[in-house]
């Protein structure tokens, strides 16, 4: 921990994990920059490097909050095993949500009903209430570190943004260094406990839906921008306690990094469909507002790579606790308890590694 308390002692860091590996790197910054300040995504023209050159963060919706970069001022390499990872178990109790989220879910079911959208993805956010403890958010990334191999984790804090954690397995965009830009459509989720889950045939088609409409929309973004691509079957990814649907997307690099991302994000997994009308839906009907949940984050190389996760299975900081967030994707035939269940799966993944004591 003394490699990198010079790191988290300072006015911005961030803390990251790649899916299934064992390095974690650290940086940190004086400020974080904003607007034009932050770096172009275009190709850098100097050979492979691992060198970070920044961490960037972006909301939900750009129009509430701000797109923030920390640069690289200091960086660290170390591995996840020398990080505490076992469970913090703490004293408080989660304030309840439920009746706000009946009404947020009459009403997207009223616009589902009236086919005003195909899906709305509808969200909630419950504060956890600690008392006489405070969380130790290294240790809670330790632990999420250990309990999802499988997932990209990063832990960051900026004066704008605050402390925000997530555990996430979705891939939003990323370039490796072949120049080839990958994406997935991730959506459908089902307990690991549930043995259908196990099965690709046995999922819901509710579940095989939801997958669709991503997998459509990632094809019209690249077809509209005549991008070339290839796009794997259908596979199972295991997250922790769930299961999700995933396909994988590779393509050429296109002429404008940016563009695309805009296009990419939101996507349907989030937001809904179709998306520019379920955004618009979401932000008249759900009662919370979501900052940088469901928004991304990730590192940016210095040889111009790039990796950047949608921003889920995440927590933000608050006094005197912190605030979960969870969502699910709502189809006209969806119902309540289904979908709050589903969402209970979700907020149980982060607060199992942080239990309440009896």
């Amino acid at each position: 921990m003394r490699d990198i308390s010079n790191h988290l002692n300072a006015p911005c860091f961030a803390l990251y994990r790649m899916p299934g590996a064992r390095t974690v790197h650290v940086i940190s910054a004086s400020e974080a920059l904003t607007g034009e300040a932050i770096p172009p995504f275009e190709p850098y023209a100097i050979p492979a490097s691992e060198d970070v050159k920044g961490f960037l963060i972006a909301p939900f919706d750009h129009t509430q909050c701000e797109r923030l970069y920390i640069p690289a001022q200091k960086h660290n390499k170390l591995y996840s095993y020398s990080i505490p990872h076992d469970p913090q178990p703490l004293s408080g109790y989660l304030e309840d949500d439920r009746q706000r989220y009946v009404a947020d879910f009459q009403a997207c079911k009223q616009a589902l009903a009236t086919a005003r959208a195909l899906k709305l993805v509808l969200a909630r956010c419950v504060r956890l209430r600690l008392v006489a403890y405070t969380l130790d958010i290294i240790r809670l990334f330790g632990a999420a570190c250990e309990a999802f191999p499988n997932n990209y984790i990063a832990l960051w804090h900026t004066p704008q943004t605050g402390t925000w954690l997530t555990a996430t397995p979705e891939l939003l965009l990323s370039r490796t260094a072949d120049q080839l830009c990958h994406t997935m459509a991730l959506a459908g989720t089902m307990p690991v406990s549930d043995p259908d889950s196990q099965r690709l045939g046995s999922w819901s088609k509710k579940n095989r839906e939801e997958q669709s409409m991503v997998q459509q929309h990632i094809f019209r973004v690249l077809m509209n921008a005549n991008i070339p691509y290839e796009v794997s079957d259908t596979k199972l990814l295991r997250s922790g306690n769930l299961v999700h649907l995933c396909t994988r997307f590779h393509s050429t690099t296109p002429a404008s990094i940016s563009a695309l991302l805009d296009e990419l994000h939101p996507t349907p997994a989030v937001c809904g469909m179709p998306v520019r009308r379920a955004f618009s839906l979401l932000s008249e009907m759900e009662h919370i507002h979501r900052d940088y949940y469901a928004g991304y984050s990730g590192p940016m190389l210095a040889d111009g790579t790039f990796h950047f996760f949608v921003t889920l299975r995440c927590l933000h900081l608050v006094e005197q606790g912190c605030d979960l967030y969870a969502g699910s994707g709502l189809m006209p035939s969806s119902q309540l308890e289904d979908e709050w269940q589903e969402t209970q799966h979700k907020l149980q993944a982060l607060l199992q590694l942080m239990p309440l004591r009896g």
